[in-house]
C-alpha cells in the first residue's frame, strides 16, 4: 500500500469489499422475501424491529471504522504492537456499547417499546419473538464487523468477502427451513440471520488465528481504557451519522403517509432497490480508509491524493451504469416485488428520480472515506447532518406543498446533489492542507526504513 500502483491496490482491496458489502445487505432482502409469504402482520413485525437493528449496526460500525483507521495508521508508521493492542481492545468496547440492547430480547422490555407504535396484540407478539433472536445476534454482528476491519487493516478484503458469502448462503438455506418446515414463522428469520452472522465471524476468527494475525480480544482489561478514546474519537461521528438515517427515513415515511399508504409502500420498495445497488460502493469506502490511513502513517500525501482520484473514477464507472439502469429499467426492478399498479407507478418514478442524485454522490462517498482515513471524521458527520436533516426533511416539506407526494421523492436527489457539491469543496480543502511534493531524499529513506519494518528515526 505504500509503494504499489494505486489503481491495482484499490481494485484488489475494493472489489472484494464491495462484494462483501452486497452480501451484508442481502440478509434483510432475503428475510423480507420469505417473511412476506407469512402475511402482513409478520412483515409489519419485522418493520417494528428495524430501528433496533440500525442502532446496533451503527454502534458496531462506528467501533469497526474507528479501529480500522487507527490500526491502518499504526501499521503505516510501522507500529505493529499498537495495532495489535487496538485489535484486542475494540471488541470489548463494542460489546459494552450494545449490551443494554440485549435486554430487548425479553418481552418485559420490548413490549412497552413496541406498544408506542402499535397496540395490536398479535403484532406485538410477532415483534417480540422476532426481536428475541435479532437482539441476540448483535454481538455476533459486531464481532464479524470488527474481524472484517482487522483484515482490511492488513490489506486483505478477500477473506471477509468469502466469510460474508458463506454466512449469507447459510441464511438462505435456513430461512425456508426454520420459517416454514420447522414452523417457527418470523422467529425463524431472525434465528437464521443470527446463525449466518455467527458463521461469518467464526470463519474470519479462524483465519486470523491460523495465520498468526491480530484478532479481537474477548476479555476486558484496564489497559483498554487508554485505547478506547482513540477508537471513539474516530468512530463516534460514524455512529452518529448512521443513527441519523432511521430518523430521516421515519420522517419521510410520516410525511408520505399523509397522502396515502401507496406512497409509503412505493418509497420503501424504491429505497430497498436503491440500497441494494448503491451500498456495495461503500465497500470501496472501506478500502480507501485503509489505504489513506496507511499512507498517512508513511506521510505519503501524494499517494493519498492519487487514491482519492482513483477511487472517485472507480465510483463513476459503477454509478453511471446504475443511473442508466434506474432510468430505463426501474419498472422491471420494482416489478420483482409484484406490487399493485399504483405502487408500481409511484415506485418507478421514485427510483428514476433517485438515480439522478447519484451524479454527484461519489464526491460525498470519497470525502467521508478520506476524512475518516486522515482522522478528521467530523466532516463525515457534518455532511450526513447536512444531507439528511438540514436538506432532506425541509425540502420534503417544501416540495410536498408544491408537487404533493411526488415532491417528497424529488427532495431525495436534490439533497444528494447539494451534499455532493459541498463534499467536493470539503475534499479539495482537505487535500490542499499538505505540500504538493513530499519526495525529498530524507522522506524516501524514511519510507524505505518503515516499510522494511525497521522504523528507525532519521
Amino acid at each position: 500500500m505504500g509503494e504499489g500502483r494505486v489503481f491495482t491496490i484499490l481494485l484488489r482491496l475494493g472489489a472484494p469489499a464491495m462484494v462483501s458489502m452486497f452480501f451484508a445487505t442481502l440478509y434483510a432482502l432475503v428475510d423480507t422475501i420469505f417473511v412476506a409469504k407469512l402475511g402482513t402482520i409478520p412483515l409489519a413485525a419485522m418493520s417494528l424491529a428495524v430501528p433496533l437493528f440500525f442502532v446496533a449496526m451503527s454502534l458496531s460500525k462506528g467501533v469497526a471504522v474507528g479501529a480500522l483507521a487507527t490500526m491502518s495508521h499504526a501499521r503505516g508508521r510501522g507500529d505493529h504492537e499498537q495495532a495489535k493492542k487496538i485489535a484486542k481492545a475494540a471488541y470489548p468496547l463494542t460489546f459494552l456499547l450494545i449490551s443494554t440492547l440485549l435486554l430487548l430480547a425479553f418481552p418485559t422490555f420490548n413490549q412497552p417499546l413496541f406498544a408506542l407504535f402499535d397496540s395490536d396484540p398479535k403484532l406485538l407478539n410477532e415483534a417480540a419473538v422476532y426481536t428475541r433472536w435479532l437482539t441476540l445476534s448483535f454481538p455476533f454482528i459486531g464481532f464479524a464487523m470488527l474481524c472484517e476491519a482487522i483484515f482490511f487493516s492488513y490489506g486483505d478484503t478477500k477473506t471477509p468477502m468469502l466469510a460474508m458469502i458463506a454466512g449469507n448462503l447459510l441464511n438462505m438455506v435456513l430461512d425456508p427451513l426454520l420459517i416454514f418446515s420447522c414452523g417457527l414463522g418470523v422467529e425463524g428469520a431472525s434465528l437464521a440471520s443470527l446463525l449466518g452472522w455467527a458463521l461469518s465471524g467464526a470463519i474470519m476468527w479462524r483465519a486470523l488465528t491460523t495465520r498468526g494475525l491480530d484478532y479481537p480480544g474477548l476479555k476486558f482489561s484496564r489497559r483498554h481504557f487508554k485505547i478506547w478514546p482513540q477508537i471513539t474519537i474516530l468512530g463516534a461521528p460514524v455512529t452518529l451519522s448512521m443513527l441519523i438515517i432511521p430518523v430521516s427515513t421515519a420522517t419521510l415515511n410520516y410525511l408520505l403517509a399523509a397522502f396515502c399508504p401507496a406512497y409509503v409502500g412505493a418509497w420503501n420498495l424504491s429505497y430497498r432497490i436503491e440500497q441494494m445497488v448503491v451500498l456495495p460502493l461503500y465497500g470501496l469506502s472501506g478500502a480507501l480508509i485503509t489505504f489513506t490511513g496507511f499512507n498517512l502513517g508513511l506521510q505519503r500525501f501524494d499517494r493519498i491524493r492519487a487514491g482519492c482520484k482513483t477511487a472517485l473514477l472507480g465510483c463513476y464507472i459503477l454509478v453511471i451504469p446504475t443511473i442508466i439502469i434506474f432510468w430505463f429499467q426501474a419498472d422491471e426492478l420494482i416489478g420483482i416485488f409484484k406490487p399493485s399498479p399504483e405502487v408500481l407507478g409511484l415506485a418507478t418514478f421514485a427510483l428514476k428520480i433517485a438515480g439522478l442524485g447519484y451524479l454527484f454522490a461519489p464526491f460525498e462517498l470519497i470525502m467521508t472515506s478520506l476524512s475518516q482515513g486522515i482522522k478528521q471524521p467530523k466532516y463525515s458527520l457534518l455532511i450526513n447532518c447536512l444531507r439528511l436533516l438540514v436538506l432532506r426533511v425541509p425540502l420534503a416539506l417544501l416540495f410536498s406543498k408544491i408537487w404533493g407526494g411526488h415532491g417528497i421523492y424529488i427532495s431525495h436527489p436534490v439533497s444528494l446533489t447539494i451534499s455532493g457539491l459541498v463534499s467536493f469543496m470539503i475534499m479539495r480543502h482537505l487535500l490542499k492542507q499538505w505540500p504538493e511534493k513530499d519526495e525529498t531524499p530524507a522522506k524516501k529513506l524514511q519510507v524505505k526504513l518503515i516499510q522494511e519494518g525497521l522504523n528507525q528515526p532519521l
